[in-house]
């Protein structure tokens, strides 16, 4: 019989692998050799990169500074189907993804059936430092179909790991994954941010009392501070946390451990050459300062992906973990395009729902929208509520007062008539639209740029 995940490793070690504990000079070589391959490869095999990567330096602290920025237009413009410039291969023996399609169109992303068995080690690697045991029992929520592809990898993995699996997806109705949850007793939940908070309020609406959800596995989105206080209180949950971040365009990129906060995580960086930079100047930030995440995937030999804007604001953390792990910290900040333009204050998605914690009644299901009403901007935030709706008008204006209170500069536009004053909308629970294809919410909106 074929061991598990979890056999396969090394009883010996504190962490799934070796590498996890790694001094700095042993992981530059490794990181430096990965580089160098797929540079090799990439300059050889595809006519996208024959002049592209001229210019790379593997003596420089920062090999790739002079190679241009990939973007997700250029993904879209050099990839199959519409032509072979990123595809380093004549085969056509691949697995098809694609993801977004809200704005210009959806993201074709392919992946080697080998590139897509690799992917088992570094969900394994997450899954395991956030404690999951044979002994769990798993209701898998992620998206499944249209060419979506993390339910077809988490589900894989979580079949080789060694525990219990439950593969619902996130079309699944709350009263089924009520009665299965009940039967089996499932104790880990892990999916879509916004598909598991969706499904365990189904399940609290159904008047289960008596699930005990010791571990909660998000992705796809941060679960913010107020979602995970509402599941703590709710079902009793210990852990809630990140085993994987990354994209379907790039790759896994970092992985939580048990003492990561909200938005912090390890680099898997043996498998991703990981950047930060200033994207004005184009310089590499140092730690503390906040800019843009550059992926470098070092194991895409299918169709190579260097310097991949993936669309995130980070910082490197400077601190060792106290889990012990040599792995590099980084805090996420959010995306690029998590912040709405309101006069001239930059109003980040991440500081309502700071802002949220300290309103009675409001969850941490929000939607921020800008609009455009007589010449002057105005900012709406909708947030779900569980609260009777003779309290709506009660958490509507103490949300917006305190958003415009901690914030001078909208404050003194709010004032002086320059800006429309913050409306608060309260709406049941679920009322808030998804992405009908996976579940995610739909967090910003600027109507001024919609088409």
């Amino acid at each position: 019989m074929k061991k598990s995940l979890l056999q396969n490793r090394d009883r010996n070690l504190s962490f799934y692998d070796s590498w996890e504990s790694l001094s700095q000079e042993q992981r530059n070589d490794v990181q430096i050799n990965n580089l160098r391959k797929i540079v090799d490869h990439a300059k050889t095999h595809t006519s996208f990169y024959k002049d592209r990567l001229e210019n790379v330096d593997f003596s420089a602290t920062f090999p790739l500074k002079s190679v241009p920025i990939l973007t997700a237009t250029d993904l879209r413009a050099h990839s199959f189907p519409d032509n072979r410039n990123l595809l380093a291969t004549s085969s056509n023996t691949f697995n098809v993804f694609q993801s977004g399609g809200s704005t210009g169109g959806a993201k074709t992303t392919l992946f080697s059936c080998e590139e897509l068995d690799a992917l088992d080690h570094y969900n394994a690697r997450g899954f395991f430092a956030l404690g999951l045991k044979e002994t769990d029992r798993v209701a898998n929520l992620f998206a499944v179909g249209g060419l979506y592809m993390t339910f077809v990898h988490i589900n894989r993995m979580l079949q080789q790991y060694g525990c219990m699996n439950f593969p619902f997806s996130n079309h699944t109705a709350h009263d089924f994954v009520n009665t299965v949850a009940t039967q089996f007793r499932i104790n880990t939940f892990t999916g879509i941010s916004s598909v598991v908070m969706a499904t365990l309020r189904g399940l609290w609406e159904l008047g289960n009392r008596n699930l005990e959800i010791e571990k909660v596995f998000f992705g796809g989105e941060h679960l913010y501070d107020a979602d995970k206080e509402e599941i703590r209180q709710r079902f009793g949950t210990k852990v809630i946390a990140a085993p994987g971040y990354g994209t379907v365009d790039s790759w896994y990129i970092g992985y939580q451990c048990l003492h990561c906060p909200t938005g912090v995580f390890h680099a898997h960086d043996d498998a991703c050459y990981l950047e930060i930079i200033d994207e004005e100047s184009g310089e590499h930030c140092q730690s503390g300062e906040t800019g843009t995440l550059l992926a470098t995937p070092t194991v895409r030999y299918l169709t190579p992906i260097i310097r991949y804007r993936v669309g995130d604001r980070a910082q490197w953390i400077k601190e060792a973990c106290v889990c012990g792990r040599t792995t590099p910290l980084f805090r996420l900040l959010g995306r690029s395009d998590d912040v709405l333009r309101i006069g001239f204050d930059s109003v980040d998605y991440a500081y309502v729902q700071e802002v949220a914690l300290e309103i009675d009644g409001a969850t941490g299901t929000i939607q921020m929208e800008k609009m455009r009403v007589q010449g002057k901007d105005q900012l709406i935030v909708r947030v779900e509520t569980f609260s009777a709706e003779c309290e709506w008008k009660k958490i509507s204006t103490q949300f917006a007062a305190a958003i415009v209170a901690s914030r001078p500069s909208l404050r003194e536009f709010v004032e002086s008539g320059s800006v429309w004053p913050v409306i608060v909308e309260c709406l049941k629970p679920n009322s808030l639209a998804r992405n009908v294809r996976t579940g995610k919410l739909k967090r910003i909106i600027d109507a001024i740029k919609e088409p």
